[in-house]
């Protein structure tokens, strides 16, 4: 499947608002787990249907809903019906290629982005889609597959002291967020710390496997562009959002998650360019050590065109030659092509062309 426009003709015919389930299918059966916490009580557990999760709508409690697996649209389906939730924005649940964005309704606000993971030799970049709804009591979060980089929100929320069980639901969506692009930028700091070794690498001895390597990064850093440029564009507008669930005291964090996010696009731009700069580099490079060869060679036969033009005159049998019979005429011969070569040489250095 294309990593940078998923494969829709499932959907293509037909109406708005059809729940189909395009991506790749990452789990068996969906999962669901429920955290409930307030300043004195806490509850984690794995639920086994929807019908548990109920009761968190009404509840007073800081309610987070978390399902794995986006693949049954059937209890996507169940989802929206029990939370009122629009089906054009049950649609973009389960396309994994939708593009990051937020929407902001009457009683909740939605979005949609990418986590990005490195595979085991950090060199290639994998991505999975995450979709949150924030309400004033419950917050519910849509992941492709179990394994995410919110562990340490919830040891977060484990602490009875920590500011995590006193604040609500939007500040439970920013740290969420603010775990999303501080991994963004560990997998592009990751990437970036081999992309400067191939810097160092291409002017010291560029190797054709360099260039494939450089060829690989630009297409995983056009790939981390692609999830991370569209999210400033969600923070900032989310820091602006006049909504009910978003309370003031939560904006500030908002505006420096946008700073953060900055940072992150930065320096996709700035590794964007390096790699642009180290291939204009190994081309030169490699230009410059085929100058050299050419150079060696074209050297080396400039100095034997003589030589051979002076063996090709005496390499004639003809009888009538001069100096053909003459006792040392060979070492004569040889000594003239040693002087021959050696005062070219001589020359060329003068000349400073080798």
């Amino acid at each position: 499947m294309a990593r940078f426009l998923k494969n829709i003709d499932k959907k293509a015919g037909l109406p708005p608002g059809s729940l189909i389930f395009i991506g790749q299918q990452r789990m068996d059966e969906p999962r669901l787990r429920i955290i409930d916490f307030n300043p004195q009580t806490l509850r984690k557990e794995f639920i086994p249907s929807l019908e548990a999760a109920g009761p968190i709508k009404t509840t007073a409690t800081t309610s987070w809903l978390n399902i794995d697996g986006l693949h049954d649209s059937d209890l996507i389906k169940r989802i929206g019906e029990e939370f009122d939730l629009p089906a054009l924005m049950l649609e973009d649940i389960q396309d994994t290629g939708q593009r990051p964005k937020v929407e902001e309704y009457p009683d909740h606000v939605f979005i949609t982005m990418k986590m990005l993971f490195l595979n085991e030799d950090q060199s290639e970049v994998w991505s999975e889609q995450l979709s949150a709804v924030l309400t004033e009591n419950y917050l519910i979060t849509f992941q492709e597959r179990p394994g995410d980089v919110f562990e340490p929100v919830r040891n977060r929320i484990d602490n009875p002291n920590g500011k995590m069980r006193v604040r609500g639901c939007d500040y439970l969506l920013y740290t969420l967020l603010d775990c999303v692009v501080e991994n963004y930028l560990k997998v592009i700091e990751k990437m970036g710390e081999r992309i400067e070794e191939i810097e160092d690498e291409v002017l010291e001895n560029p190797e054709p496997d360099l260039l494939e390597e450089i060829n690989l990064y630009r297409r995983e850093i056009a790939y981390v562009r692609k999830a991370v440029r569209p999210v400033r564009e969600i923070l900032s507008k989310l820091k602006n959002l006049d909504s009910e669930v978003i309370v003031h005291e939560t904006m500030p964090y908002l505006r420096d998650l946008v700073s953060l996010e900055e940072q992150a696009v930065d320096s996709t731009e700035i590794y964007k360019e390096m790699l642009a700069d180290l291939f204009s580099t190994y081309n030169m490079a490699i230009g410059s050590k085929l100058n050299d060869i050419m150079k060696f060679l074209t050297i080396f036969a400039t100095i034997f065109i003589p030589l051979t033009f002076l063996a090709g005159i005496y390499g004639m049998n003809f009888e009538s030659m001069p100096e053909l019979h003459y006792k040392y005429g060979y070492y004569i011969l040889l000594g003239a092509m040693s002087a021959v070569a050696v005062g070219m040489l001589l020359y060329f250095k003068k000349r400073k062309w080798i």
